[in-house]
């Protein structure tokens, strides 16, 4: 069983019983902070305060922040270079894609992607069972971008991400901006969700509350 848990913006906790992965670990933005959190790895997208936050998180984790194929505890994990603007990060600089594999699934999280990323990127990532991807726009690619991405990958499961919500103060769009471009979506109201094989069965783009 793989178990996700959301504490808003970009931090993730996916896990299984024996590997635990946190993406993204904020500073105070608003949102709760965890202080009991720990990892066998963290993948941050970025070295910004609000994604590099890795002291947040107990453990003695691995870091991956920078692009390159990595094997930790058994888990394949694959970064790739794109942009947090859409300028080739002469605004905003570098951005990682955090593609990883857990339990026959295949993730990919994409960080503060700042642009659409090309057909041959697309290609070179391959197959995605699960999408985490930015969709407030500003700092990030806006929803419709966002969707154009996620047809494009055609995963079985996104997940929005970096989003305004009632807690966070930054110039962004709210989910609605992404949802009403699809048809499928599913709300858990929890921060938590459990994935199981018959999650698998059909597409669908869940949200869920933040902590």
């Amino acid at each position: 069983m793989i178990r996700l848990k959301w504490f808003g913006h970009s931090m993730w906790k996916i896990s299984n019983d024996n590997v635990s992965i946190i993406t993204d670990p904020f500073t105070d933005i608003g949102y709760k902070m965890p202080t009991t959190e720990t990892a066998d790895i963290i993948l941050s997208s970025h070295d910004h305060f609000d994604h590099n936050n890795f002291e947040l998180i107990g453990g003695n984790p691995e870091i991956i922040k920078i692009e390159g194929k990595f094997n930790i505890s058994g888990i394949n994990i694959q970064t790739f270079q794109t942009f947090h603007d859409e300028t080739k990060g002469s605004e905003r600089g570098d951005n990682l894609l955090m593609k990883f594999e857990l339990d026959g699934r295949t993730f990919l999280h994409c960080g503060d992607l700042g642009h659409m990323i090309s057909d041959e990127l697309i290609e070179e990532i391959g197959d995605i069972d699960v999408l985490m991807i930015p969709i407030g726009g500003h700092y990030t690619i806006d929803a419709k971008t966002a969707k154009s991405i996620a047809d494009k990958i055609d995963p079985t499961i996104v997940f929005p991400m970096h989003y305004k919500t009632d807690v966070l103060d930054f110039p962004i769009k709210p989910v609605e901006e992404y949802l009403k471009l699809v048809d499928d979506n599913y709300h858990q109201n929890s921060n938590q969700i459990e994935l199981a094989e018959d999650d698998f069965s059909s597409n669908q783009t869940i949200t869920l509350n933040y902590e």
